[in-house]
């Protein structure tokens, strides 16, 4: 899947240049594009491949978020044509503290603001897990800490 390119020394160069290319096939055509920029030094090499390897990390966590997201709706019984209000009453049902707030996480990021914009306008925040959720929502990360 992955190449490296290395590309020959030009007359005034004196070093070689080398960049690591994906090999893909298009209307059966084969051919090599590069995905990191030209290096004409191991340092600078290391740091495309690793500019990389952070962004395969953030895609494998943003699956890993999508994948446990699809399993805690299901687990919950949660639909994505619910109401903020419908969701609710299914969080509030958990009673164990660590796992409400567990639940609330896994949510998808929309179905989050969605149930905070209903808690904290339309439920009483000083009682029940209303307050719960209140003391421990992070509005910046839409997540209860």
């Amino acid at each position: 899947m992955f190449e490296l390119i290395v590309q020959p020394k030009k007359e005034k160069e004196d070093r070689v240049r080398v960049s690591l290319g994906l090999r893909i096939t298009v209307a059966g055509q084969e051919t090599v594009c590069p995905v990191t920029g030209s290096c004409d030094d191991f340092r600078k090499f290391e740091m495309e491949l690793q500019a990389i390897l952070s962004q395969l990390e953030a895609s494998r966590a943003k699956a890993s978020r999508v994948f446990e997201t699809s399993s805690t709706q299901g687990r919950l019984g949660l639909g994505p044509d619910m109401t903020a209000s419908e969701i609710w009453a299914v969080l509030i049902g958990i009673q164990n503290e660590s796992e409400f707030a567990a639940s609330f996480n896994s949510l998808d990021e929309i179905m989050r603001r969605r149930v905070a914009e209903h808690v904290l306008t339309k439920c009483n925040i000083f009682s029940g897990k209303a307050a719960v959720f209140s003391s421990r929502y992070e509005d910046a990360g839409g997540l209860m800490g």
